[in-house]
């Protein structure tokens, strides 16, 4: 009995897509929105942790890596506002995307009592995941379009 041999060349393009290096931390209080945002971008090949209020979130931004933070902002307890204001003090360069279903006037209203008032991109409950994920691409890349900080007219204090 003969026995044939086959060997294949793989094509670098039918190779499967390398890891994403990034890391997310996902902070919702709803089990199922979190699940299912962090079953989603798993599928998209990104790294995963969860936090399911703020004491957890505050805990694993000092304690691992991470390069992108989704943010629910309300929260029992203390809310996603405590984990952003955490944020801008101590690790302003992390890059944050809100998601919330807070009535919008509710949401600026605590923006005042931030230390600083610049609000990162918020998508709106039910999340949109394609929408989310074009986010987190930019957000990512860099290329996520910046508000210009208002300059201090002259002759004001």
């Amino acid at each position: 009995m003969a026995v044939t041999i086959i060997t294949m060349e793989l094509d670098p393009d039918d190779t499967l897509p390398p890891e994403h290096p990034w890391r997310l931390l996902i902070c919702d209080d709803s089990p199922l929105e979190r699940l299912a945002l962090s079953h989603f971008l798993r599928g998209r090949q990104f790294s995963v942790d969860e936090a399911a209020d703020c004491e957890s979130a505050l805990q694993l931004l000092q304690l691992r890596p991470v390069d992108l933070i989704i943010l629910d902002l309300q929260m029992p307890g203390k809310d996603g506002f405590c984990v952003l204001a955490f944020i801008q003090e101590h690790r302003p360069s992390l890059p944050v995307i809100l998601i919330s279903g807070m009535p919008l006037e509710d949401i600026q209203d605590k923006i005042h009592l931030l230390p600083s008032r610049e609000l990162p991109p918020l998508v709106l409950k039910p999340v949109d995941p394609v929408q989310l994920l074009e986010i987190i691409d930019l957000s990512l890349s860099g290329d996520l379009p910046r508000l210009p900080r208002p300059q201090p007219e002259h002759g004001s204090y």
